[in-house]
């Protein structure tokens, strides 16, 4: 390594260094913000012809010889249903942007990142508007109702590469279009989560709760959750359905009166503060011996609204943490350009760290489908389906090292990950013990059988307006 790259590499890290604190607060290295950056615009439409300008040969829909259009569809807040994840997958798809935009570009073109939002219940609407509008791939989204639309989004006159930062429905991951960077929600899940509880709280591991909102994806995803956990040894004694706008009164009386000791949590972490709130309010000498909490709750702005009901509740990664950036250059670089791009209301979370990950999938493919580094380099060459036939040979994948080695062609996500436990608003590593490290055995993955076939029921989710 020469001394310049020495050079460079030591003054990115003591530009972070001083960031690794907690979650609580923005990590994000301080440096001076940019900018403001061109507000995204809600709608778009094809480029119109400058006059006078000679007519360049017909280029693939969604690009032109110097930019490439993409989307990027999530649900927009919501108080009942999610903690806002669609903020910070839309402003990482925007940072990795910037990363690209400032470097050496992307099939000799600049990326133009466009926000969509699918509120949940006009996930259709989003797909049409993509599918009509001037785009060439879908990259980072983060829906829960993402099989809607999906016989349009595979349509002969829509067909876009699909590279979601999280997946919700296995017909939206197994459709021949969608690869997903790290798929641990597939059909080969990642479970190590619950081989490590059931390894250190055995007893109250076999008297397991979980809620489920009742939205068929969301209710399907928890089904797929305590198969894999139960498969790990795991034992579930109480799942029931509630309404997405319950006060929880019902649900906390029924969950204390079934015994449970210990709380697996796979919905929004803002329902999981309400569920608190209102077993401390109904019997306040309760607890759970033990919660687990998925990506949801890896989220500053949900450590600060849970407060003091957050301790002790743990989440696993399949990343390492960001308490941790210091020891990885990709998580490095997630954090440098998220503050560059975005200064003091950047967002870094587990889905935009995810959404990272899928917007780099999205650069190997389309670096793969035009033969960036090699004699055969033909940018002209772009096709949505080159991108499609490159993303179908990625069988080994790391994010460039984000995350453990994952086959985004088959579906099939690495088996890595770290438990992490909140103490008095801090993150702290709980599993494996040495900073730095993810535990990888194979036997983490979990492969679904009962409800891996679920989803051919038709969903007859309809939205409450």
């Amino acid at each position: 390594m020469g001394f310049y790259t020495k050079l460079r590499r030591l003054a990115i890290v003591l530009a972070i260094v001083t960031m690794v604190t907690a979650c609580s607060d923005p990590v994000i290295p301080l440096v001076a913000p940019p900018p403001e950056p061109t507000p995204v615009q809600t709608l778009s439409t094809a480029p119109e012809p400058i006059p006078g300008e000679e007519a360049s040969e017909p280029q693939e829909r969604g690009t032109t010889e110097t930019t490439i259009r993409i989307a990027v569809i999530a649900d927009g807040p919501n108080e009942s249903l999610n903690d806002g994840e669609s903020i910070s997958v839309w402003q990482s798809v925007e940072a990795w942007a910037e990363s690209i935009n400032r470097s050496t570009k992307l099939a000799g073109r600049e990326i133009i990142v466009e926000r969509v939002d699918s509120a949940i219940f006009r996930h259709v609407e989003a797909i049409d508007f993509v599918c009509e509008g001037d785009f060439f791939a879908i990259v980072g989204s983060f829906a829960v109702n993402d099989a809607d639309g999906l016989e349009r989004l595979l349509s002969q006159d829509c067909s876009l590469p699909d590279f979601p930062a999280n997946v919700f429905s296995l017909k939206r991951l197994y459709s021949g279009h969608t690869f997903q960077s790290n798929p641990i929600g597939a059909i080969t899940t990642n479970a190590g989560w619950a081989k490590y509880f059931v390894e250190t709280d055995q007893a109250s591991s076999q008297k397991a709760a979980t809620l489920l909102p009742e939205l068929t994806s969301t209710v399907l995803a928890g089904e797929r959750l305590i198969e894999s956990a139960t498969a790990k040894g795991f034992k579930f004694i109480h799942s029931p359905i509630y309404e997405i706008e319950s006060d929880f009164s019902k649900e906390t009386e029924n969950l204390i009166q079934s015994n449970s000791q210990s709380l697996v949590w796979g919905n929004s972490g803002s329902q999981l503060t309400r569920f608190l709130t209102t077993v401390v309010e109904y019997a306040p000498e309760f607890s759970f011996e033990f919660i687990s909490c998925g990506q949801s709750c890896y989220n500053s702005d949900w450590v600060q609204e849970v407060g003091s009901l957050g301790q002790g509740i743990s989440t696993w990664l399949p990343h390492l943490p960001i308490e941790e950036a210091e020891l990885n250059d990709e998580l490095l670089r997630y954090l440098f350009f998220m503050n560059l791009t975005h200064g003091t209301d950047a967002k870094p979370t587990a889905a935009g760290i995810a959404a990272w990950s899928s917007a780099l999938l999205f650069e190997e493919a389309v670096s793969r489908a035009v033969g960036t580094g090699s004699a055969a380099y033909r940018p002209e060459s772009l096709t949505r389906q080159s991108v499609i036939e490159a993303a179908k040979s990625i069988t080994f994948w790391d994010a460039a090292g984000l995350h453990g080695i994952s086959n985004p062609a088959e579906g099939i996500p690495s088996p890595c990950f770290v438990i992490m436990t909140l103490n008095d608003g801090l993150w702290e590593r709980t599993f494996p013990q040495r900073p730095g490290e993810l535990n990888c055995d194979d036997d983490n993955l979990s492969v679904l059988e009962a409800t891996a076939d679920l989803e051919t029921i038709e969903d007859n989710t309809l939205s409450p307006e």
